[in-house]
């Protein structure tokens, strides 16, 4: 019978536990984990070429899939490196298991300078995890993969690390039963909603007569997107989206306002709401201004974990439990229409706002929708025409992955449409650089065999600085036959902070660290092995887009965004100088 190691103890859970690829660099600490996936045969292993993009990967397919995204590090410099990557999971709450080595048992936290040893992992890795674990013994590992599975799928969701010493790695184990394994694998179920509080929020929600409903990335974590369809279209509110909420009701619905809170006719429509109903959302900063946004007076919070929205605004009623089953509990004590005593009408009070009144809410909630996007597509000027194509050319199946960029923040971002959830990633960190491993975690997830039919369609919008970050990832595309068009915007230089700096310290003169020339991206991806074009036209900009999409392998497209012309008002984003400074050069 052939050794069992506890490498195969990791293989052993992560093949109970449905994982199916893995991403990762092989290293001295993690070999044995990489010899059980290879002998074993059910697991993709792809290799990344630095640990962030791996812990982005992950990222990305958790996102994609809903499901457990795994990647495996060195100890050391490679989870030092993995940290950026961790902690988008980390603010995004995706469910991520990270998987890194460790020195010797016998040398652990003995910091005698062991190769890749790093003063106290473990405090590095909590300040980025829901929680850490440590194998201490070779029987331990199996116990402790699980465990962390569980409490990564645990609701909040979000990245585990596990350290396995290396030693434990190499050395022969029994296998954990399956029945124990599939034990220490269930998530923790979320507490049911307290029935006073379940109360609370419907008889605030029947009082209402102008309610606005604000969907966040807990509920597309909850799978609510039908609960929360059903509350819009019950009471004839308007739909608020967080980014991560896109898609939990198709943008295409009169009532989807989706990601325009930054708007004025939007915010005026906030202040005539009476009720605001936030289903898993955490109002961040960027997309309330700071929290200087003015929200209804009366405000229902529905999230896992209320006491954490709560420290941005007040909930008048706040009830904690997963979103779906608390939309749930709500939906069936609620009239069945306006005005009507119908099933589900018992609950406290049966009264509603009347047919009319309804209308009228409505109707002007799609008037409100319509001139926000109206106004933002004459923001942004000739881009208009790069929207248009795009959304022309993507199918309603196609994930879009959004790198922090200027093309994704004003138009990715909230006007490319969005019809249905996961197809729609962008970073929550708001940093540059990880678009790419999205990407790549996307593609992955939606991979089919090699001669299998064509694999699902990811799109990703990137900056010619983002996409430098991380550049060396086209040629694990390549190598993966991964699925993904990689649209890189160029504008020679990081274009917010170019406009920032232009706005608030005088154009042109006030520039520093922010041009970057302009590098051959085609000869770049080419060198790589991804076939690429450059487009100078909005006409060539489909032309290849289209072209891209039907090649069902990588593709690059470089947009030059000077030949396509300037937006009619340079973009600056939500940064401010704090309160009460100024920015004191003046050249």
């Amino acid at each position: 019978m052939e050794q069992h190691t506890g490498g195969d103890a990791v293989s052993d859970v992560l093949e109970q536990a449905g994982v199916t690829v893995v991403f990762g660099i092989p290293s001295v600490h993690n070999l044995p984990i990489y010899d059980s996936i290879r002998r074993r045969g059910r697991i993709r292993a792809i290799t990344v070429r630095h640990e962030q993009a791996a812990a982005g990967a992950a990222d990305g397919y958790a996102r994609v899939t809903g499901r457990l995204g795994v990647f495996i590090t060195s100890t050391g410099p490679g989870a030092a490196n993995a940290m950026g990557g961790l902690l988008e999971a980390f603010v995004s709450g995706s469910p991520v298991l990270h998987l890194t080595g460790q020195v010797e048992t016998r040398y652990l936290d003995a910091g005698r300078g062991f190769i890749h040893e790093v003063p106290d992992q473990p405090a590095m890795l909590a300040a980025l995890s829901k929680a850490v674990g440590r194998a201490e013994s070779a029987e331990d590992i199996a116990v402790v993969v699980a465990t962390a599975i569980s409490q990564a799928l645990s609701a909040p969701r979000g990245p585990v690390s596990v350290e396995l010493p290396i030693d434990l790695q190499y050395a022969e184990t029994q296998a954990t039963s399956p029945e124990e394994i599939a034990q220490l694998l269930e998530p923790v179920v979320p507490a049911v909603p307290r029935p006073a509080d379940v109360d609370a929020a419907v008889a605030l929600v029947i009082a209402s007569r102008k309610p606005l409903v604000w969907a966040g990335g807990g509920a597309v974590s909850s799978g609510a997107e039908r609960e929360v369809a059903e509350l819009v279209h019950r009471l004839g509110a308007g739909l608020l989206t967080s980014p991560n909420g896109r898609g939990v009701l198709s943008e295409d619905d009169p009532l989807c306002i989706g990601n325009l809170s930054w708007d004025a006719d939007v915010r005026e429509l906030c202040r005539q709401s009476d009720l605001l109903i936030a289903v898993g959302t955490r109002y961040q900063g960027p997309n309330t201004e700071n929290w200087s946004m003015e929200l209804p007076s009366r405000i229902l919070q529905i999230d896992v974990a209320p006491e954490g929205p709560r420290r941005n605004y007040e909930a008048t009623v706040a009830v904690s439990g997963d979103a779906k089953t608390v939309l749930q509990a709500i939906l069936a004590s609620l009239p069945a229409g306006p005005g009507s005593s119908g099933p589900g009408s018992s609950g406290p009070g049966s009264s509603g706002p009347a047919a009319g009144a309804v209308t009228e809410w409505s109707d002007g909630v799609t008037k409100v929708a319509a001139a926000a996007r109206s106004r933002l597509r004459h923001v942004i000027g000739p881009q208009a025409g790069l929207l248009d194509e795009l959304a022309a050319a993507i199918g309603p199946d196609t994930v879009v992955v959004k790198d922090s960029t200027i093309p994704a923040y004003t138009w990715g971002n909230r006007l490319l449409p969005v019809t249905g959830s996961r197809r729609a990633i962008m970073p929550n960190g708001f940093a540059i650089g990880l678009g790419l491993a999205h990407a790549l975690g996307a593609a992955a997830a939606s991979a089919r065999p090699r001669g299998a039919g064509p694999s699902g369609q990811v799109v990703l919008m990137v900056g010619d600085g983002g996409v430098m970050l991380a550049a060396t990832e086209l040629a694990t595309l390549a190598r993966e036959g991964l699925n993904a068009i990689v649209l890189v915007f160029c504008d020679g230089g990081y274009g917010i902070l170019r406009n920032i700096q232009d706005k608030q310290f005088g154009e042109g003169d006030g520039r520093i660290g922010v041009e970057l020339g302009a590098p051959d991206f085609v000869a770049l991806a080419g060198a790589l092995g991804v076939e690429a074009t450059r487009v100078t036209t909005t006409a060539a900009f489909g032309t290849a887009v289209r072209d891209g999409l039907a090649a069902n392998k990588p593709y690059l497209v470089e947009v030059d965004l000077d030949a396509i012309g300037p937006m009619t008002r340079p973009y600056t984003g939500t940064s401010r100088p704090p309160t009460g400074t100024q920015p004191t050069d003046r050249g």
